[in-house]
């Protein structure tokens, strides 16, 4: 059975926060879209007192069936993508089928301001039934879009959300040296999960690991020695590894491991320990080495997950 992303993604449970609308919210400047007998309405009050200057509703015939308030000031929210302009805003338009299952879906982004922070997608179903479908928490955000079709099964109608995984922020590296590997997530089973057929690709090539293990061994800080966790590590390592790991390849990423590290430094036993118990604090780790063990027609590389993260040293 796939891993629900229990973190991240709340498939039935509202948020924080939650409750009934203001009773005066219709004269509070806002922004709506309808699609009978669903209405969608942003508000936005900067005159508040409390931290509830932002927040929206949904309606179906007219009653209310969900409200949800910013957590701080700031805080914005937004029916479908942010911008009007962002490539995938007519694909997520309201009423549009999001998940694939024929029903039409309504697209809630939450930007939780702040530096290099914060967007929060809201997805839910608008058809006979109203439901909560996912809250998925992209963290730092990074580069769009985040909806996209990636599955070239045109019987597949739903879209993929493409985001980033986070995890290794400020692991032993500053904010804008951190790795953050792609994660693909597919509604399925009532739920979004990782697609290891959506993430998974093939490895670089040995001529071109090599090249990249070169450069971490030859990081200049890590001429001067010492070991782990006090010497210098060129981040590069862990971006390589990760993106193997991720793209299905733990095996390699483990090779790489040993070419690259510096011959100056000690402690590599020590920096794989930490590396995995990183790993293991990540809400997709569940999906991601499940993907590393499971067998594909198309992988040309060695299957071995490593250790385990949760694995003693």
């Amino acid at each position: 059975m796939p891993v629900l992303i229990v973190a991240l993604i709340a498939a039935i449970a509202a948020p924080a926060r939650c409750g009934p609308p203001v009773a005066n919210s219709i004269v509070l400047p806002h922004r709506e879209e309808t699609l009978l007998p669903y209405v969608a309405r942003v508000y936005s009050d900067p005159a508040a007192k409390d931290d509830s200057d932002a927040y929206y509703e949904i309606l179906k015939d007219g009653k209310p069936v969900y409200l949800q308030k910013a957590k701080q000031k700031g805080e914005k929210f937004y029916i479908g993508t942010m911008s009007k302009d962002d490539p995938e805003a007519a694909q997520v338009k309201m009423g549009m089928d999001i998940t694939g299952d024929r029903q039409p879906d309504l697209v809630i982004s939450e930007w939780t301001g702040g530096t290099n922070c914060c967007l929060v997608l809201h997805i839910f179903e608008i058809g006979p039934t109203f439901r909560i479908l996912g809250t998925i928490d992209t963290k730092f955000a990074g580069a769009g879009p985040y909806f996209v079709r990636l599955d070239k099964n045109l019987q597949t109608t739903g879209m993929a959300i493409q985001i980033s995984d986070w995890s290794f922020a400020n692991w032993h590296a500053d904010f804008a040296d951190s790795p953050a590997p792609k994660v693909v997530l597919r509604f399925s089973d009532d739920a979004y999960r990782v697609s290891p057929d959506l993430m998974r690709d093939s490895a670089p090539t040995a001529k071109d690991l090599e090249a990249r293990a070169a450069l971490v061994r030859n990081y200049v800080p890590s001429a001067k020695g010492s070991a782990w966790p006090d010497a210098e590590v060129s981040p590069q390592l862990w971006a390589m590894m990760l993106d193997l790991i991720y793209s299905g390849n733990a095996g390699d990423a483990w090779k790489f491991l040993d070419k690259a590290w510096p011959p100056k430094i000690g402690g590599k036993e020590a920096f794989a320990r930490d590396f995995r118990a990183q790993l293991a604090k990540s809400p997709y780790w569940p999906g991601v080495e499940a993907m590393n063990a499971s067998k594909h027609p198309s992988d040309k590389n060695d299957q071995s997950a490593g250790p385990s993260p949760t694995a003693a040293e």
